[in-house]
Protein backbone atom coordinates (compact mmCIF):
# COMPACT_ATOMS: atom_id res chain seq x y z
CA UNK A 1 0.00 0.00 0.00
CA UNK A 2 2.98 2.16 0.59
CA UNK A 3 4.86 2.18 -2.88
CA UNK A 4 1.83 2.80 -5.01
CA UNK A 5 0.73 5.70 -2.54
CA UNK A 6 4.66 6.76 -2.61
CA UNK A 7 5.20 6.54 -6.16
CA UNK A 8 2.04 8.85 -7.32
CA UNK A 9 3.07 11.87 -5.16
CA UNK A 10 6.43 11.49 -7.49
CA UNK A 11 8.66 9.15 -5.02
CA UNK A 12 11.13 6.38 -6.74
CA UNK A 13 10.92 3.01 -4.56
CA UNK A 14 15.03 1.65 -4.53
CA UNK A 15 15.07 -0.85 -1.40
CA UNK A 16 14.03 -1.96 1.73
CA UNK A 17 16.53 -1.58 4.64
CA UNK A 18 16.98 -3.86 7.40
CA UNK A 19 17.35 -2.59 11.06
CA UNK A 20 18.59 -5.58 13.27
CA UNK A 21 17.75 -4.97 16.51
CA UNK A 22 20.14 -6.90 17.92
CA UNK A 23 17.48 -9.02 20.30
CA UNK A 24 14.32 -10.67 19.62
CA UNK A 25 10.86 -9.28 20.18
CA UNK A 26 7.73 -10.24 21.44
CA UNK A 27 5.58 -13.28 19.81
CA UNK A 28 5.80 -16.76 19.62
CA UNK A 29 7.35 -18.35 16.45
CA UNK A 30 9.98 -17.22 14.95
CA UNK A 31 9.96 -13.78 16.69
CA UNK A 32 11.23 -10.77 14.76
CA UNK A 33 14.39 -9.06 15.78
CA UNK A 34 14.38 -6.74 12.58
CA UNK A 35 12.13 -4.12 10.96
CA UNK A 36 12.17 -2.66 7.33
CA UNK A 37 12.68 0.99 6.37
CA UNK A 38 11.73 1.44 2.94
CA UNK A 39 13.86 3.37 1.10
CA UNK A 40 12.31 5.90 -1.48
CA UNK A 41 13.75 9.10 -3.28
CA UNK A 42 12.34 11.78 -4.91
CA UNK A 43 14.69 14.25 -7.53
CA UNK A 44 18.04 12.85 -7.81
CA UNK A 45 20.51 13.22 -4.29
CA UNK A 46 23.64 11.47 -4.06
CA UNK A 47 24.23 8.99 -1.37
CA UNK A 48 27.23 10.12 1.10
CA UNK A 49 28.97 7.15 1.37
CA UNK A 50 28.16 4.38 -0.40
CA UNK A 51 29.77 1.98 1.87
CA UNK A 52 26.99 1.97 4.41
CA UNK A 53 25.12 -1.79 4.07
CA UNK A 54 21.53 -2.79 3.45
CA UNK A 55 21.18 -4.06 7.52
CA UNK A 56 21.91 -1.12 9.53
CA UNK A 57 22.56 -2.97 13.51
CA UNK A 58 21.09 -0.60 16.70
CA UNK A 59 20.20 -2.14 19.88
CA UNK A 60 16.29 -1.72 20.35
CA UNK A 61 14.76 0.64 22.91
CA UNK A 62 13.34 -1.19 25.69
CA UNK A 63 11.23 0.55 28.20
CA UNK A 64 10.87 4.04 26.42
CA UNK A 65 8.27 5.62 24.17
CA UNK A 66 6.26 2.59 22.38
CA UNK A 67 7.60 2.21 18.86
CA UNK A 68 10.39 4.15 19.61
CA UNK A 69 13.97 3.75 17.37
CA UNK A 70 17.18 4.41 18.18
CA UNK A 71 18.47 7.90 17.18
CA UNK A 72 21.97 5.88 15.89
CA UNK A 73 19.90 4.64 13.30
CA UNK A 74 17.94 7.91 12.08
CA UNK A 75 21.66 9.70 12.23
CA UNK A 76 22.75 6.85 9.50
CA UNK A 77 19.85 7.90 7.52
CA UNK A 78 20.18 11.66 7.93
CA UNK A 79 23.95 11.92 6.90
CA UNK A 80 23.14 9.83 3.93
CA UNK A 81 20.39 11.98 2.56
CA UNK A 82 21.27 15.29 3.92
CA UNK A 83 23.41 18.24 4.55
CA UNK A 84 24.68 20.45 7.53
CA UNK A 85 21.81 23.04 8.15
CA UNK A 86 19.53 21.36 5.76
CA UNK A 87 15.97 20.61 7.97
CA UNK A 88 14.82 16.87 9.19
CA UNK A 89 11.38 16.65 9.18
CA UNK A 90 9.31 13.71 10.99
CA UNK A 91 5.37 13.87 10.73
CA UNK A 92 5.22 11.04 13.55
CA UNK A 93 7.49 12.25 15.95
CA UNK A 94 7.26 10.52 19.16
CA UNK A 95 9.27 11.08 21.50
CA UNK A 96 11.62 12.98 19.29
CA UNK A 97 14.16 10.34 18.40
CA UNK A 98 14.88 11.65 14.89
CA UNK A 99 15.35 15.14 16.11
CA UNK A 100 17.61 13.67 18.36
CA UNK A 101 19.62 12.65 15.21
CA UNK A 102 19.31 15.46 13.56
CA UNK A 103 20.49 18.06 16.32
CA UNK A 104 23.69 15.49 16.67
CA UNK A 105 24.69 15.39 12.78
CA UNK A 106 23.99 19.12 12.66
CA UNK A 107 20.90 19.57 11.02
CA UNK A 108 17.77 21.38 11.77
CA UNK A 109 14.82 19.55 13.15
CA UNK A 110 10.73 20.24 12.84
CA UNK A 111 8.61 17.18 13.84
CA UNK A 112 4.88 16.85 14.94
CA UNK A 113 3.08 14.30 16.37
CA UNK A 114 -1.47 14.34 17.29
CA UNK A 115 0.03 13.56 21.01
CA UNK A 116 0.49 16.11 23.12
CA UNK A 117 2.19 14.48 25.53
CA UNK A 118 4.55 12.98 22.73
CA UNK A 119 5.32 16.53 21.69
CA UNK A 120 6.09 17.95 25.17
CA UNK A 121 8.52 14.46 26.03
CA UNK A 122 10.32 15.33 22.74
CA UNK A 123 10.99 19.28 23.49
CA UNK A 124 12.16 18.26 27.25
CA UNK A 125 14.81 15.69 25.58
CA UNK A 126 15.80 18.01 22.62
CA UNK A 127 15.77 20.68 25.05
CA UNK A 128 18.30 18.77 27.22
CA UNK A 129 20.19 18.11 24.57
CA UNK A 130 20.95 22.06 24.44
CA UNK A 131 18.88 23.39 22.05
CA UNK A 132 17.10 26.36 24.24
CA UNK A 133 15.25 27.37 21.11
CA UNK A 134 12.64 24.91 21.29
CA UNK A 135 9.33 26.19 19.78
CA UNK A 136 6.08 24.53 20.94
CA UNK A 137 3.44 25.97 18.01
CA UNK A 138 -0.16 24.49 18.75
CA UNK A 139 -1.76 23.54 14.90
CA UNK A 140 -5.07 22.71 13.69
CA UNK A 141 -6.94 21.48 17.12
CA UNK A 142 -4.77 18.53 19.12
CA UNK A 143 -1.74 18.51 16.51
CA UNK A 144 1.09 20.19 17.99
CA UNK A 145 4.64 20.77 16.08
CA UNK A 146 7.64 21.54 17.34
CA UNK A 147 10.70 22.95 15.69
CA UNK A 148 14.57 24.01 16.59
CA UNK A 149 16.59 25.81 14.51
Amino acid sequence: MTKPLAEAAGFRFWKPLVWDKKAIGMGYHYRARYEFILFFEKGKRKLTNLSIPDVLEAKRIRGGYPTEKPPEISEILINQSSSLGEVVADPFMGSGSTGIAALRSGRAFAGNDTNAKAVDLARNRLTELGKESAQLLARKGTAKQLALV
